[in-house]
Order: C-alpha cells, then sequence, then structure tokens
C-alpha cells in the first residue's frame, strides 16, 4: 500500500492513527512476551508493529478494506499474523471464541466505543486488555458510585476486571488529531469468580441506567418493587449512579429468581 494511501483516515470509521512512539511503545509494552492477542483496527499498524516483535500470536480485526489487504499481505510472510475481515461489532464475539486469545488491545474508533466496550468486558481473559478511548469514554469507565459520568460501563467493566489508566494523550499523538484528549485503559483480571451472569448484569444496568434522574425504584419497575429491591439491601429512593457494582449484581440475581 502506497505511504500516502495509509495516512489518509477515514471520518466514517472514526480513524485517529496514533502516532505518539511513547504511546506505542507503553501499549505494546504492556502485552508479555509470547501472549496470544487480538488487536482491533490496527489500521496502518502503528501499534501492531511493536506487537508483532513481542507476540506469539496476533490476530487483527480490520474493517478498512485497504488496511485489511495490506495486513493479510503482511500475513502471507509473518506465520503468527492472521487478520480478520469485518466490522468488529459483527465479528468479534466468534473471533474471541475462536482465537481464545490471553489479551485484546486496541486503539478503539470513538464512535462505537460505548458498545463496543460493553461487548468487551464480558469477556474473562487470562491476561488482560489494553484500550485506548476519547478521555470522556475512559473517564465513565473509570469512575465510582456517586460521580456525575458513573454509569453503566463502569459496571460492566469491574466484572471481571480492575481498571486503571496507563497514559493521557494529547490531540497531536495522533494524526489527524481529534478535537478531544485521548486515553489509555489496563483492564487486569481480579481474579474473584463473579456472582451472576454477565448477560444478567449487562441487562440490568442497561434497564437501571435508562433514566438517570429517576429512582431505581422507578427504573426498575416490572422487573423489581421497591420492596424486593428493600430486601436485597437497596434503598429504592436512591439513583443509579449511587448505587455500587455489588448492588448491581444482587439486583440482577434478584431479577433472574424472580
Amino acid at each position: 500500500m502506497p505511504e500516502k494511501q495509509k495516512q489518509i483516515a477515514k471520518k466514517a470509521l472514526g480513524q485517529h492513527f496514533l502516532k505518539d512512539r511513547r504511546a506505542i511503545n507503553l501499549i505494546a509494552g504492556a502485552i508479555p512476551e509470547g501472549s496470544s492477542a487480538i488487536e482491533i483496527g490496527p489500521g496502518p499498524g502503528a501499534i501492531t508493529e511493536s506487537l508483532l516483535d513481542r507476540v506469539g500470536s496476533l490476530t487483527v480485526i480490520e474493517k478498512d478494506d485497504r488496511f485489511a489487504a495490506h495486513w493479510s499481505e503482511i500475513a502471507q510472510a509473518r506465520g503468527h499474523l492472521s487478520v480478520v475481515h469485518g466490522d468488529v461489532l459483527k465479528v468479534l464475539n466468534d473471533t474471541v471464541a475462536s482465537v481464545k486469545p490471553e489479551w485484546i488491545v486496541g486503539n478503539l474508533p470513538y464512535n462505537i466505543s460505548g458498545p463496543l466496550t460493553a461487548q468487551l468486558a464480558g469477556y474473562p481473559l487470562s491476561g488482560g486488555m489494553v484500550l485506548m478511548y476519547q478521555r470522556e469514554v475512559g473517564d465513565r469507565i473509570m469512575s465510582g458510585p456517586g460521580s456525575k459520568v458513573y454509569g453503566g460501563l463502569s459496571v460492566l467493566a469491574r466484572h471481571h476486571y480492575r481498571v486503571k489508566r496507563l497514559l493521557l494523550l494529547p490531540p497531536g499523538a495522533f494524526s489527524p488529531p481529534p478535537k478531544v484528549h485521548s486515553v489509555v485503559l489496563l483492564f487486569t483480571p481480579h481474579g474473584e469468580t463473579p456472582a451472576c451472569e454477565y448477560s444478567a448484569l449487562q441487562k440490568i444496568v442497561r434497564k437501571g441506567f435508562m433514566h438517570r434522574r429517576k429512582t431505581i425504584a422507578n427504573n426498575m419497575k416490572g422487573v423489581l418493587s421497591a420492596e424486593q429491591l428493600g430486601a436485597i439491601g437497596i434503598d429504592p429512593g436512591k439513583r443509579p449512579e449511587q448505587l455500587d457494582y455489588g448492588s448491581w449484581v444482587a439486583m440482577a440475581l434478584a431479577a433472574n429468581a424472580v
């Protein structure tokens, strides 16, 4: 692929290519040598090239026809690289089930980072995830109960993982520069067996955060009554952003038992 073509980002795909060498080294360096990994949206390959020098096997998921063709060509000479050409939201489940990666890495497209994270957080990887976000989304994922930005992703991320910030990046670290700062988060397994299924938690979180300004009793109408909430130790007058991960698990278990 011509170098000039490799650098042209497609706005419709939410592409912003990382060019900051320190960030690239830190992201790739977070993946232990010899690991198996999936990279989401490799693009022209700033992170990919570094990963290929470290990992035992790498599968890249790429929607952009240009880059899918480019990496497929590279894969012919690099036996530990494979390419999945498709929309990550549609192919991720099958790819994870097939590859069984220890790690997932990605500079996530900003326009799908919410639903994509809700999907990613459900995989109990043995290694973890290194994911890049628009700062606003990253702050939401890391926030705790009581925060104005605490929400569904904050709860879901805690099902299998502990989350910490690796680095904050200015717009100039990318080409083209986005209008916002970006953040790289490290997800590492907390090692505890979740008390409920991820799908059940996801369902209750979606229902519970449907109207942030309403009480949890209002949001849970038709699923759990105020009396049922009280019976599991949850104040029905609280708002969803006041409830910690354990409370959401308790609601998921209670809803399944009804």
